[in-house]
């Protein structure tokens, strides 16, 4: 599988998610601003609640939406096999005996999807293992987690 084709898996992924991500914050939204909560009492803190709740659900929207449009645009580099990790790489790493792929993207950090017959793992920028793997090579062990890694792509 290319990284393109896995990087349309991860926008898929979170266009499924914001889809259902949009509906929660409009009803979130329309019960914030309803009838039932309207306050019974100075004591009564429902529609603070519920437009707290209105309030975050939108910022997630907008941050999957943000992400969605940043992997769009996401046309990450070729590495050689020798070429040292940087934004863009599909790391192949053996993690206490099990295979396992990172995908280094701008957005769309801990999602996971299929590749290969294993799950590979988005790494965002602000993801310690992505600055800890930035600049390692083939076959360097990295201690914390405790991986080695086996390839770059």
């Amino acid at each position: 599988m290319s990284k393109s084709t896995l990087i349309r898996s991860i926008r898929s992924m979170l266009e499924d998610q914001l889809a259902v991500m949009q509906v929660a914050a409009d009803e979130a939204r329309e019960n914030a601003t309803g009838d039932e909560t309207r306050s019974e009492g100075k004591y009564d803190t429902r529609a603070i609640e519920a437009s707290y709740l209105a309030s975050a659900q939108a910022e997630q929207v907008a941050s999957l939406s943000q992400s969605i449009d940043m992997l769009s645009r996401f046309d990450p580099p070729a590495f050689a096999g020798e070429d040292p990790i940087a934004p863009g790489a599909l790391v192949e790493a053996d993690c206490d005996g099990e295979i396992t792929y990172y995908l280094l993207a701008p957005a769309g950090g801990g999602s996971t999807v299929g590749h290969e017959g294993f799950d590979c793992t988005v790494l965002a920028p602000e993801s310690p293992l992505y600055q800890h793997l930035l600049g390692s090579h083939r076959g360097d062990l990295l201690e914390d987690p405790s991986l080695m890694v086996l390839g770059v792509s």
